[in-house]
């Protein structure tokens, strides 16, 4: 743009109002019955019992979520994490309200120099933090959790990575059976929904952070507006007026504009017409998530008193977070030097190229929703997807030569295995067969002389053993191209953990 004043473009004029359908009111306050209609599913987790899927609140209508305010943003959440470390008294009253009971699987970046030995697997070096956006008290369905994304921080690197989930994906949640994603949180609260998560992408959840519509709104105005770059037309016919009478149509044009708090709503909001549906609503709240932490540690926000206290009062009534006190400042050092620019920012979607598929037709009485394209229940690309996304910074920084063996009757093992461990960024320099293939149990060698820890500690709670330490040859063995780090043999009794059922 040079020195060009940039343009900013802002919606006027009235708005046409349409009276709502009586069809399209929303009930009372809804519990999430199982619905009788949903054929039971064998649950091989539980023992191989019979669970009857389960559905959420209400039958849905094609357009019915677009008219209630439950379907809120996680946006606040990195504002959580902004302001902690920069406030006195306020931000410790603040924290009463905020912080919940300590996580049980705290992120070990945030508690010092990292041990190796105490990593639970790949990811365990990052900060993984769920986002979760409801509708709150005085919304049917305030429980629902109808934005879920996890955003994760690698304190290695200093970059941060988004991957949205969509509300409808149809997952069996402990102790309640089969339904979409988003009751997890209404069945059992944020750690049932962090349990859930956890399952999907293989990777542990620290930590998770709950905000709703308000305190979205309330932390954009507080910081002053947020500056979004809006590079598609959006329109929704079906956008609801704020008193949820009829529609008020939304449009934006393509452009630069710097929006408060009500148009940063409807910008994330909208789903129906030009808005993409939920997964084009789920890169915008992405966007607006990075815009509102950049904003919130700008400067003229943190040395402005009235900026931080509006900042700290949404916060305080709209959030709720497992991050402890001390947690928060750390991590508030952290958020302030990450490198936006390498932000990476996916979403889970039903695109020809996307993981995600319709299952109405597989689950029928279940619903609008959605699973994997790999199958039903079967996670493995989604894994993959996850873990290429959320690279673990100990484990990239080692970069440990790792070759693969097959020492079985089995042909290619050691292929798929090494396809796998690729996907998890492992460093995997060679795949060959083994001097022999009678060998029963898998072998970890380590051939670094202990200095490649981090990868030993994934590699040996990955495959349930212990690695063996041997001198490091000296010369290449038949099919190497260099000398290995770590040697994994793979043994009959090895069974790749591909999940093909619920």
């Amino acid at each position: 743009m040079g020195e060009a004043k940039r343009q900013v473009k802002r919606l006027d004029g009235p708005v046409r109002q349409v009276r709502r359908p009586e069809s399209f009111k929303s009930g009372g306050p809804a519990d999430i019955p199982v619905n009788p209609a949903i054929p039971p599913v064998v649950d091989q987790e539980a023992g191989g019992g019979v669970v009857l899927p389960a559905q959420t609140s209400r039958p849905k209508s094609k357009f019915r979520a677009a008219f209630t305010k439950k379907r809120l943003l996680a946006a606040t959440s990195l504002s959580v994490v902004c302001v902690f470390a920069f406030v006195g008294v306020k931000a410790v009253l603040a924290t009463k309200r905020v912080i919940q009971k300590s996580s049980e699987r705290a992120a070990p970046a945030l508690s010092g120099p990292v041990d190796p030995t105490k990593l639970k697997g790949e990811g365990d070096g990052r900060i993984n933090i769920l986002l979760l956006g409801t509708g709150g008290s005085g919304h049917d369905g305030g429980n629902l959790s109808d934005t879920i994304m996890v955003a994760s921080i690698d304190p290695k690197a200093k970059t941060i990575a988004m991957l949205s989930i969509p509300r409808d994906m149809y997952v069996r949640i402990p102790g309640y059976g089969y339904s979409k994603i988003n009751a997890a949180n209404a069945y059992g609260g944020p750690d049932l929904a962090k349990q859930v998560v956890s399952k999907i992408l293989d990777l542990p959840i620290h930590y998770y952070v709950q905000a709703d519509f308000s305190g979205f709104k309330q932390a954009v105005d507080a910081v002053g507006g947020v500056d979004i770059n809006n590079k598609e037309k959006l329109y929704d016919s079906a956008y609801p007026c704020d008193n949820d009478r009829g529609f008020c149509p939304f449009s934006l044009p393509v452009g630069q504009y710097h929006m408060d708090g009500k148009l940063a709503l409807k910008f994330a909001r909208c789903r129906h017409g030009l808005c993409g549906n939920d997964f084009g609503r789920a890169a915008r709240q992405q966007q607006l998530l990075v815009a509102l932490r950049q904003k919130a540690l700008e400067a003229s926000t943190l040395t402005n008193p009235v900026k931080i206290g509006g900042l700290i009062d949404s916060v305080g009534s709209h959030a709720k977070t497992d991050l402890q006190l001390k947690e928060l400042e750390k991590l508030a050092v952290i958020v302030k030097d990450l490198d936006t620019s390498k932000t990476q920012q996916k979403v889970l979607d039903m695109t020809p190229a996307g993981l995600l598929v319709d299952g109405s037709s597989q689950f029928p009485g279940a619903g609008s929703i959605e699973i994997p394209r790999a199958g039903a229940f079967n996670y493995s690309e989604i894994q993959a997807l996850a873990h290429t996304i959320f690279v673990d910074g100990y484990l990239k920084q080692e970069a440990a030569a790792i070759e693969i063996q097959n020492g079985t009757t089995k042909v290619g093992m050691a292929a798929a295995v090494t396809k796998q461990l690729q996907a998890y960024s492992y460093n995997v320099v060679a795949t060959l067969s083994a001097p022999t293939n009678d060998h029963q149990a898998s072998t970890i060698i380590d051939y670094s002389g202990g200095k490649k820890p981090y990868t030993l500690q994934y590699l040996e709670k990955r495959f349930g053993i212990k690695a063996g330490k041997a001198v490091k040859p000296t010369t290449l063995s038949a099919g190497e191209t260099q000398i290995p780090d770590i040697v994994v043999i793979i043994g009959a009794n090895y069974k790749l953990p591909i999940p093909t059922t619920p």
